[in-house]
Formats: structure tokens, sequence, C-alpha cells
């Protein structure tokens, strides 16, 4: 039986670098230095013809002198000799190959020529290639960080969730993955697919679908050359519960052109996509920060009953402004219909206001029990199904306000987000420390909760169905 490319890329049992240097601060020596670092646990070996060890690893003059299968080469080499690697390997029976080297159809007619040529080379010996123009992939769990990303050369310990990521910018990809570990999250499967001569973004995350290790897939998307695998993997997301997250370019004619001239892809029709996204429940972004925005949502695991949103809020032109982007959003934001109330502004100033928003004033800050007692109302409550509170710089009494937050979100299984504006940011740390969903601006946070109420109802309405 075949094996699948995402195994053969993420659960390596023997890695090869082709063309692989010493010198560990070269792009050539880095996924080797990276192998070793990390912890992987494989065989390493590396092709140099020059040396019989590099970096401690045994190096061999070609490929076939390697006594052992290889499952995964990263060639290294520029983009002169990619072919001549591409072939080598594919003689050897490698099962994958990543291409790093740029230079192929990215730049035009002579580079299309070559890279036409990988990929023959991978239809007719049965060898997956991923790239070229890419910058590798990792994958946390098996310690496999086939890449030369600079983002690995902090040897700091990162998160790790059960996120997969992968990306056909290497940048997009890249700067996603190190804006969500500034969130507290990290990714458990990274890929960088570039050019895409033969393995896409598609097919990477329609092979991690159903891995027991995986609950939220991300993907960014330049062109789409398999419109029905897209959906293919739009319905597995679906029927396994698992939130897709997708980011496409090239939504404009300059966008497209954009593409084009990245990766040489074709963008597509950005109509069918969009109408895709809506008939399978996909979920689609507009930005890297979106992105990484819509993971710290979706990550926490929870899901909502209802569109009923309370906001709680110190400020109440902030709950206005909040409130605004909820309705637009189609999130229903009204004042509660039972005794509620009542108990409520027992625990409130004479000035506050009950409506929703709430509005428990600027007294929270000097009295944190009015947060703390708030909470408690407003995650018992019948008419709420998602909570939004809204708080802002108040650093001297953050510690108080942040061990209530935490209280409260412990005590529901309700999504329960925060936005924390401005002050030093320590506080917004904290909580995503503490695994709260946390934003620096309510706009954000609300956009990512009506895509998970939005999730969660269609999941609903499935699951009854049957």
């Amino acid at each position: 039986m075949t094996t699948a490319v995402a195994d053969l890329l993420f659960r390596p049992r023997n890695v090869v670098v082709y063309g692989a240097s010493s010198d560990p601060a070269k792009l050539s020596g880095r996924p080797l230095d990276y192998l070793k670092k990390f912890g992987y646990a494989g065989g390493i070996y590396a092709i140099n013809p020059h040396r019989n060890q590099v970096q401690g690893v045994p190096a061999y003059a070609d490929i076939s002198d390697i006594d052992a299968p290889i499952d995964l080469a990263i060639i290294v080499v520029p983009a002169a000799a990619v072919v001549e690697a591409v072939e080598r390997c594919a003689n050897a029976g490698v099962g994958t190959a990543i291409i790093f080297a740029s230079g192929f159809a990215e730049i035009g007619d002579p580079g299309t020529a070559i890279q036409d040529r990988i990929t023959a080379v991978a239809r007719r010996s049965g060898m997956r290639v991923v790239g070229p123009n890419c910058l590798g992939s990792f994958s946390a769990g098996n310690r496999a960080f086939a890449t030369f990303s600079t983002a690995f050369d902090d040897e700091g310990e990162r998160p790790d969730s059960p996120i997969a990521l992968v990306s056909q910018s290497g940048a997009v990809g890249t700067f996603t993955y190190s804006t969500m570990n500034s969130l507290g999250l990290g990714a458990r499967y990274f890929a960088n697919t570039g050019n895409e001569a033969d393995v896409t973004v598609v097919e990477l995350l329609a092979g991690l679908v159903d891995a027991p290790d995986v609950n939220l897939l991300l993907g960014h998307i330049e062109g789409v050359k398999d419109f029905a695998a897209l959906e293919g993997l739009m319905r597995s997301a679906a029927d396994h519960g698992k939130p897709l997250i997708l980011l496409k370019a090239g939504r404009s004619p300059a966008g497209s052109r954009a593409v084009a001239a990245h990766t040489a892809s074709i963008a597509g029709d950005d109509d069918a996509f969009e109408q895709a996204v809506t008939t399978y429940g996909a979920i689609r972004v507009h930005s890297m920060e979106a992105m990484a925005d819509a993971a710290l949502a979706f990550a926490a695991g929870r899901a909502a009953a209802g569109r009923r949103l309370t906001v709680v809020t110190q400020s109440g032109g902030a709950g206005a402004l909040a409130t605004d982007t909820a309705v637009e959003l189609g999130l229903v934001v009204e004042p509660w219909q039972s005794a509620d109330r009542e108990r409520l502004a027992s625990h409130l100033p004479y000035f506050a206001s009950t409506a929703n928003p709430i509005d428990a004033t600027g007294s929270l800050i000097n009295d944190v029990g009015i947060l703390t007692r708030t909470l408690q109302v407003v995650c018992d409550n019948d008419d709420t199904d998602a909570v939004l509170v809204v708080l802002g710089n108040s650093d001297a009494s953050a510690d108080a306000m942040v061990e209530a937050l935490r209280r409260a979100y412990a005590a529901t299984s309700k999504p329960f987000f925060v936005a924390w504006t401005g002050g030093s940011g320590r506080p917004r740390r904290q909580l995503l420390d503490a695994g709260i969903p946390t934003y620096p601006e309510p706009s954000r946070a609300v956009r990512v909760l009506s895509y998970l109420v939005e999730h969660s109802l269609r999941r609903a309405v499935e699951s009854a169905a049957g």
C-alpha cells in the first residue's frame, strides 16, 4: 500500500539532507542542525560527496549508497542542481522530497520548463514532491524539523497545540505561526508548499483531517488546482467536526497578479471559493492576524448553544462599539428577559446599566468584587450563550481582575472571551497563559466569536440530522 504523503512528510522513519552543509548557520546546514537539536529519533543521513560526516551525521556521495529506506529527502542544493537531485532521489525509492530552492515557475517560462521536469519525475516514479520555492515542514510530536526557517533559531520551548497549519507561502505560514506562539498556541504539524509542483495545501490538510492529535485545521491558499479536492477537504473537515480556517489570496485582479508572481499559481474563481466555504461550513479569514485570532477562539474547544451574546464592560462607549460589530455579524445583543436582571442590579452601582451590554462602570477598578459578582450572574444566565468582557488599562488593579476572570472562565462551559485594550499588555499575557481567549481590541474578539457561533450552530444542526 502506498504511504500517504502526510505520513511520509510528518512521520518519516529516516531522513536524508541532500546537499547538507557542515555550517549549521547556512540554509543548507539548518535542517540537519534542527533535526539533531530538536531530537528527531529516526535515522538521519547526509549527501555530501566531499565529506564522510556532516555535523556528526554519516555522509554519502550518492543517495543510492544509503542502506535504509528513506521516507523524506530534504533537497538543499542550488536550483541548477535540483532536477538531478530529484531524479536520484526518485531512483533510490525516496518517499517524498522537499525542495527549498527558488527560480522555477515563479520566474516565468524558463523556470516553468524546469519545474515541469520535476513534476514529471514525481508522476513517473510515485515519489511525492513538496515545493519548490518553499521552506519545508515540521511535526512537533515526531521532532521532524525539515526546514530552514529562522523561526526555530531560538532553542526555547514552544507551545504544542493540536493544530495543523499548512501554507502555500512560507512567510505567511511562519508569520502566522509566530503570532500564534505569542497567543500561547503552537502547531503540531506545519508545512509550506511553495510552487506546488506536486503536493498542495489541500492534499496535506486532507491527510491530517482524521489525525487524532489534530483538532483544528488552518490553511493559506494562493491557487486552487483541483476544486473538487478542495470541496472534499471541506466536506471531510465538516464530517469530522474539525474547524477548517482558510486564508485565500487573489480576491482582486491585482491580488491574482501578485499570486502568479509569488508561486506561479492561478488564484481561481473567488466567488466559487466563497460559495464552497458557505456550503461546507469552513471559515474564511482575510489576514494572518485574523487566522491567528480565529485559531485562539477555536482552540479553547467551546461551543455556543445560540447567538445571544452578553457584553460586560467598564466602559459604556466600548460596550456600544462591541455591540455594533456583534449585531453586524449576526449575533444577538439584547436585554435579558429574566429576574437575573434584578439580581444583577443588586451587585452594581446605582448608576450602572443592567441592560445588555452591561456597564459595570469604572467602579470595578476599585471594587473588583463588582466584576466577580457580575460574572457569576452572567455565566448562570439562561439568556446568555456567549460572554464578552471588555476592559482596558487598569494595570494597578489587573491582578485581582485577572483572577476574577480566571474563576469565571473556569466556572462556565460557554464561550468566554476577553478584550483588554491598552495598558502594559501584562493582563492580556496573564489571561492568555490561563487559556482564556483574549484580544487587544473588542472588534477582533467579536469577529472570531461570530465564527465560533456559526460553526457551533451548524454542527448542532448536522448532529441533530444524524
